[in-house]
């Protein structure tokens, strides 16, 4: 009967997935930092940013202080912070991240064709698109 229970609990534990159920904590709301959106060839990403100095460069940029536009970022599996660049399925590192005027050609891109080479692109380590225009900033701070 002991074990009859222990099998009935397995079963029950493993099917939580596929009810919806979660196993890992919610995921933290974005606070501290900004998000900015930026588009490449009618294509649109966000970027969770918790770094100071890149926080001053985006809203440089957003004021028309600087010309350094492209986003060059760590490259990381997932959608990040509450999801933050949904649909795809990676984000940039909110830390390791700088706005650029130029950067090298192996990590320029369309958000979709990262999504298609996405271990490609980690492979690299970074994305940097160089047709990126900031299209919005919201300040979480």
């Amino acid at each position: 009967m002991k074990n009859a229970r222990v099998l009935v609990l397995a079963v029950a534990i493993a099917a939580l997935p596929a009810c919806g159920a979660s196993s890992t904590a919610p995921e933290e709301p974005l606070e501290g930092g900004v998000l900015a959106t930026f588009r490449v060839s009618q294509e649109e990403f966000r970027v969770w940013v918790t770094n100071e100095a890149t926080i001053q460069q985006i809203f440089d940029l957003r004021d028309a202080k600087s010309s350094a536009s492209i986003p060059n970022g760590a490259l990381r599996e997932g959608q990040g912070r509450a999801d933050h660049n949904a649909p795809w399925t990676w984000h940039l590192d909110p830390i390791d991240i700088e706005m650029a005027d130029f950067t090298i050609e192996v990590c320029d891109g369309r958000p979709s064709l990262v999504d298609s080479l996405l271990q490609d692109y980690l492979t690299v380590g970074r994305f940097c698109p160089w047709g990126a225009e900031l299209v919005g900033v919201q300040d979480f701070r």
